[in-house]
């Protein structure tokens, strides 16, 4: 009489070794329900630890859905593979231009979790329960919501693509995860003007260019003076460096920004020994780090909030909205993509003194007495 159990698709025996029972037992799961596609086998020191797996798996599988994934076609190419070939495209789009090296860079990093996860799955079995599982596994890791749809929207890069060649019918769709929107009290001017004052010279200036041009950190750090203009009209530009060099974000982010008058002469006061505005340590090579400088500036001013090379930068776009500068206007001193809604939602902030301007009284006339 055989051993054998089933539990729906899967079933479990005996483990036989040499022609005698090892006293464990073993689960087999069919292919057509495994993620892989593949078959698989689990081994179990006890018949009762075999039947709860089973019956884990089981219940596992039913909670798939009503379609089950013996009528989901395997499409016989993992997501390691799918990606594998992706990347390649996306080389392609490098070189042609197409896309940015920093982009691409961005994305392989995010593909790392991903595929850690479920890269052996075939991409036929990626639905949208697969990938409301990511973003659990994501979660219970410790990973912002932000970090996390931000690896959803790769992991969709990669599914559309296979979509294009064939390997699945449509792209599986997945709810975003809800950010909160964190909340940062922003330096006021007179705040960040006494920060400049406490830095050395060179950083001071590298505050100021922070505060008044809302660049990016690293846009600021890798300025080289053959991108500055101090005759008249003051400017700098940012835009790529030669070769595999440092290049903007995106290709909003290569701009030209105006200065003020009085950021121009300080611009202007600055060594020119290196090719950097700013150099590190190293004079032959861009600054890399200014937060622990920043830090301590803010300390020696008095100033008890949190400032960073990001606050000044959502300052100075929170100031400029609220001198009424249109939105198109501060996007394109900003480098956000025109009618971006980054600009507003993570940057923007309502600061305590606007809103004090902001109350508003009702001029109520007497009534009549009666």
């Amino acid at each position: 009489m055989s051993k054998t159990i089933r539990r729906g698709p899967l079933r479990l025996r005996p483990y036989i070794l040499d022609g005698k029972p090892t006293g464990e037992w073993q689960l087999d799961i069919p292919p057509h329900v495994t993620m892989t596609g593949r078959r698989e086998r689990h081994k179990f020191p006890s018949r009762q630890q075999a039947l709860d797996e089973a019956n884990r798996q089981l219940m596992e599988i039913r909670s798939k859905g009503v379609i089950g994934y013996d009528t989901i076609p395997l499409a016989r190419i993992t997501l390691n593979e799918a990606t594998r070939q992706w990347c390649e495209n996306e080389k392609r789009r490098v070189r042609t231009l197409k896309k940015r090296k920093s982009s691409l860079e961005s994305n392989l990093h995010r593909l790392k979790s991903i595929l850690t996860f479920m890269g052996k799955d075939d991409v036929a079995r990626i639905t949208s329960r697969r990938m409301e599982e990511f973003q659990e596994h994501r979660l219970n890791q410790g990973r912002r919501p932000s970090t996390v749809n931000a690896d959803i929207i790769v992991l969709r890069a990669v599914m559309k693509w296979s979509k294009e060649q064939g390997f699945v019918p449509e792209v599986p769709t997945v709810e975003p995860i809800p950010e909160d929107r964190k909340r940062v009290e922003l330096p006021t001017q007179a705040e960040v003007s006494l920060i400049i004052s406490a830095l050395p010279s060179r950083l001071g200036v590298l505050a100021r260019l922070l505060a008044e041009t809302g660049c990016r950190k690293g846009e600021a750090f890798n300025l080289e003076w053959e991108d500055v203009n101090l005759v008249g009209q003051g400017y700098v530009e940012v835009r790529p460096k030669e070769g595999d060099g440092w290049t903007p974000k995106t290709r909003q982010s290569e701009r030209r920004i105006l200065l003020s008058d009085g950021l121009r002469d300080a611009l202007a006061s600055l060594s020119t020994k290196s090719s950097y505005v700013f150099p590190g340590r190293d004079p032959d090579k861009p600054m890399d780090n200014f937060r622990k400088a920043l830090a301590a500036a803010a300390k020696k001013a008095g100033v008890k909030k949190h400032i960073t090379p990001q606050t000044l930068r959502k300052a100075f776009m929170t100031w400029q909205a609220e001198r009424g500068i249109p939105e198109h206007v501060l996007q394109a001193q900003v480098g956000h993509a025109p009618g971006s809604r980054v600009t507003k939602r993570y940057y923007i902030q309502a600061t305590e003194e606007a809103k004090e301007k902001a109350v508003f009284s009702l001029r109520v006339l007497n009534a009549p007495n009666r």
